[in-house]
């Protein structure tokens, strides 16, 4: 079925529906042809690990948006509070964890997962080589047990189980119970590993919906998905521009008997023409001087390049915001315009790797942490607490501020009677005692 609107025919499935705005006269919104025909398709992108590694790395701007958060998200670690342990205790974790180069091998995890849409890192236990297949109770390991990870992403062909997950109380619940892997054998050739899911620190891409997510083998996207297009508006545009160099100076020579010579001539007469202006090319070239015959002309043509650096602008603008991350961690710019310090945008990338930290990273390290411990002390503490260290630090002057911002609260509190002396000491110890953490700005 079709209708006609203004003289155009238009299928009656593209028809401007109840919501929107729409002029069926002026052709404006969905009425118009332009604006039905326009959609949206799967891209199939994060399947393509082929393109995806191409893209990483070739080209900057995908290294430095798959790498950027992932190190950001790991660089100031974080904060492992544990009151009914020593600080000896603590350092004999962080010494364990330097010699299995956690950080490092958890950076790898985000940083595949963001490259690919997922990725594992496996923990690997003494003596349990032959029994990855089964569920890992850290209570039942020894002292000594952790040895490292083993991360593997998604080029190595990470195959989910069709079991499902069905502990309600498992926080992986509904998700796959197993995972096959390629890893190299003793002879150098590759064999299929089965892991139980209680032995492997998931990672995942951008988020899916769950349809998609299963749809996707249970694996988030790619994070230059979504990022593909305007990457390629600016490489184009970066491509076409640098072309345009080249024809800065046009320059035409007008030969009144150029075009019969080359039309109706002999071989003989098309070559002596072709090697008059290449001669002619050669001496201008060389000696700045042009000969030219009898009623010959030579004319330059200068290109005008106005307009090209603010489309250039857009196009970096439209990669950053679909990254997420400002011009300053993409292109090495300094913020731009007066005034402009880059602040708001530290800060909207700060919360930006906070919820990266929150999503994939905290689940990773509440899994990992108490095999650790149980390596490191035999046990598994009720008490431990995590806390990531902020990206963003302050200045002297905005610590001077919030100090003074947080002795004025105090001391309101105290003239209203709202709290003692003592609570008020309290307050103004540091996160690790117990404190709010005025203890750290006071």
């Amino acid at each position: 079925m079709r209708e006609r609107i203004t003289g155009l025919f238009i299928p009656a499935e593209c028809l401007p529906g109840m919501d929107g705005y729409t002029n069926a006269a002026a052709g404006l919104g969905e009425a118009s042809p332009l604006t039905a025909a326009a959609t949206f398709v799967r891209s199939g992108l994060s399947r393509d690990t082929e393109k995806l590694t191409a893209a990483y790395r070739g080209n900057y701007i995908a290294k430095r948006i798959i790498d950027g958060p992932s190190e950001d998200a790991t660089r100031e670690w974080y904060t492992l509070s544990v009151p009914s342990m020593g600080e000896e205790d603590l350092r004999q974790l962080k010494k364990l964890e330097a010699k299995h180069s956690v950080k490092q091998e958890i950076t790898d995890a985000i940083r595949w997962a963001r490259l690919y849409g997922g990725s594992i890192a496996i923990m690997i236990t003494y003596g349990d080589q032959d029994r990855m297949d089964t569920r890992l109770d850290p209570k039942r390991l020894r002292p000594g047990c952790f040895m490292g990870l083993l991360v593997v992403d998604m080029t190595q062909e990470i195959t989910p189980s069709l079991e499902m997950e069905d502990d309600l109380d498992d926080p992986e619940y509904g998700l796959p119970e197993y995972y096959e892997v390629s890893v190299a054998g003793k002879q150098g050739e590759n064999r299929r590993m089965k892991i139980h899911h209680s032995r492997v620190l998931r990672f995942t891409g951008r988020e899916l919906p769950r349809e998609e997510m299963i749809r996707n083998d249970y694996w988030g996207a790619s994070e230059l998905e979504h990022v593909w297009d305007a990457l390629i508006r600016h490489d184009s545009g970066s491509e076409n521009t640098a072309r345009m160099t080249y024809m800065s100076n046009l320059v035409t020579l007008k030969m009144g008997s150029l075009g019969a010579d080359l039309a109706y001539g002999s071989d003989r007469t098309k070559e002596s023409a072709i090697r008059a202006v290449e001669e002619e090319n050669r001496l201008r070239s060389s000696y700045g001087t042009q000969l030219l015959s009898e009623g010959d002309s030579m004319e330059t043509h200068p290109y005008n390049f106005g307009g090209l650096a603010e489309i250039l602008d857009i196009f970096m603008m439209d990669v950053a915001g679909a990254a997420e991350m400002p011009c300053t961690k993409i292109f090495g710019r300094s913020p731009q315009g007066m005034n402009a310090t880059g602040r708001s945008d530290e800060k909207n990338y700060s919360d930006m790797v906070g919820r990266l930290q929150e999503r994939i990273l905290r689940p990773a390290l509440e899994k990992l942490l108490p095999v650790m411990a149980v390596s490191c002390w035999g046990m598994i503490p009720e008490d431990m607490e995590i806390r990531f260290n902020p990206l963003v630090t302050m200045s002297p002057g905005e610590r001077a501020e919030l100090a003074r911002q947080a002795a004025e609260e105090i001391r309101i509190l105290l003239e209203c009677g709202v709290i003692t002396a003592e609570e008020a000491r309290e307050k103004i110890k540091a996160p690790e005692t117990g404190g709010n953490g005025w203890g750290t700005i006071l």
